[in-house]
């Protein structure tokens, strides 16, 4: 059965304004075979609303109007220039290329963002369309973009919208469930980090979805419900599946970043779903997320260049397309990738999404956190009062030594408490998870906590039995018990318990 992601985005008026703003200059480029093409390069700013956005447009010599493309810029806070080496093949190759300033980011002003549902960074490329279409050298009617990751995702949502764009290059573009995992995955390994810590970092990311983004969207209760991943022969994007323009979707096989197996079955039957045919999916060997050239596709490996052949590739589709249009392939695949199963591991989280629910967690997080505090604030209260007031006796009474206990247990699960926060917000990162040496042996220091506060809650349930108390310390007491309690379950969701991570 076909399953469709309801969220959709609104459609946006885009007042396009585009301003010449630099003197051109002329440059050459090699093509994959030596051959050099002259272009030249102008600097152009165009408008989304009361954004510039600054770019370059690099423009081949021609008598005649051009076919043109437009980069779209992957995740992150970039600039115009990482799209440049495959900007001036394209230009080289007589295809205008427009490579522009992220908003928020270079001379382009605004504020930065570069998170879904991509509202704003869609209308800017858009944007760019409206500046293309005002230059008397670009030919309106072969306009494409090419965009890489999240770039794809964008790419694909303004196609959807604008009969304006004759054509899409996707570039390891995510069309499939499980994006975020898979990369978190090959990251902790690029950077020798245990199972056992991306699995804390996994359950983090849940908690932080379920508290700041799904409730934006979604009401308290549905939340909380497991959510069920179709298949990748049944998930479709509510953008891709949109798509009626050509398309040509490029992947490294050895991609760490997006599951690629799971992507291009994602992808084709979305582009199904618009009857959309004229399709053409590329999985290029020895080639990463970017298609730039290696040997194991590690996340952030130093960038050595394209792939042979990729950009000549892509190229010579455009040409295709745009010279040829009646003759464009349809429904072609050059190239395997296996899939990695990661919609099965995500499965096993959803099934715990009861309680790590990131409201859950931060109520439990907060009760455990004032008690822990409490207690240990008032032991550290009345152990400095003793010592200055020399009060201390031989023999202390019973319930004085509980108490003592109690609060001592206490100030060590508020350093487990503390310590685990902070390896949760190193690991979290998804640039440079780490976690220092000596928080590796925080699963001790876990078990020890285990074992004091089971030993905790026996004493305590004794002496509720033998003791009459009063209203206020039987309510305190049991409030105690009760985090006590909860705190052990905490500890083996958060695997807390063991020797190390």
């Amino acid at each position: 059965m076909s399953y469709i992601n309801h969220t959709q985005m609104s459609l946006a008026a885009i007042p396009v304004m585009a301003i010449l703003i630099g003197i051109s200059q002329a440059t050459a480029c090699a093509d994959e075979n030596g051959v050099q093409s002259g272009f030249e390069e102008h600097l152009v700013e165009f408008h989304n609303g009361d954004v510039k956005l600054a770019g370059s447009l690099l423009l081949p010599k021609s008598e005649k109007p051009l076919p043109a493309v437009i980069f779209v810029h992957g995740a992150g806070p970039q600039t115009r220039e990482p799209y440049r080496e495959a900007a001036e093949y394209f230009a080289g190759q007589g295809i205008a290329a427009l490579i522009y300033d992220k908003r928020g980011v270079g001379k382009s002003s605004g504020t930065y963002e570069s998170s879904a549902p991509y509202e704003n960074l869609v209308n800017d490329s858009l944007a760019g369309v409206g500046l293309l279409q005002q230059r008397s050298e670009i030919a309106p009617s072969q306009i494409g973009m090419w965009g890489l990751s999240q770039g794809a995702s964008i790419i694909a949502v303004a196609a959807s919208r604008s009969e304006d764009i004759q054509f899409v290059v996707g570039v390891g573009a995510s069309v499939a469930d499980g994006m975020l995992f898979f990369y978190r995955d090959n990251l902790f390994r690029k950077y020798g980090l245990s199972e056992t810590l991306r699995d804390m970092a996994e359950k983090a990311q849940l908690g932080q979805d379920t508290l700041f983004f799904n409730l934006r969207e979604e009401s308290l209760p549905a939340t909380f419900a497991p959510k069920s991943y179709p298949s990748p022969e049944e998930y479709l994007s509510p953008a891709w599946s949109q798509v009626n323009q050509p398309v040509l979707a490029m992947w490294g096989q050895l991609d760490q970043h997006i599951p690629v197996g799971e992507s291009i079955l994602g992808l084709k039957n979305s582009l199904a779903h618009a009857k959309n045919k004229k399709w053409t999916i590329i999985v290029l060997p020895q080639a990463k997320h970017s298609l730039g050239t290696s040997e194991t596709g590690a996340i952030q490996e130093k960038w050595r260049g394209y792939s042979p052949g990729a950009l000549k590739t892509m190229t010579d589709w455009v040409h295709g397309v745009v010279d040829e249009p009646a003759n464009i392939a349809t429904m072609k695949q050059e190239g395997f990738a296996q899939q990695t199963g990661v919609l099965l591991k995500l499965e096993r989280y959803e099934k715990l999404r009861w309680f790590g629910n990131g409201t859950v967690q931060a109520a439990l997080f907060i009760l455990f956190l004032v008690s822990f505090l409490a207690n240990t604030v008032a032991g550290v209260r009345d152990g400095l009062a003793r010592l200055f007031n020399r009060q201390r006796s031989e023999a202390m009474p019973k319930t004085i030594r509980l108490l003592g206990f109690k609060r001592g247990v206490c100030a060590l699960n508020l350093i487990l408490l503390s310590a685990m926060l902070v390896v949760v917000l190193l690991v979290i990162d998804q640039m440079h998870p780490r976690c220092p040496t000596v928080l590796l042996y925080l699963p001790l220091l876990g078990t020890v906590s285990m074992l004091a506060t089971v030993a905790l809650l026996v004493v305590l349930v004794r002496t509720r039995r033998e003791d009459v108390w009063s209203v206020a310390p039987r309510i305190r007491s049991s409030l105690d018990v009760l985090c006590l309690i909860l705190f052990i379950p905490y500890m083996f969701y958060w695997n807390l318990i063991g020797y190390r991570f």
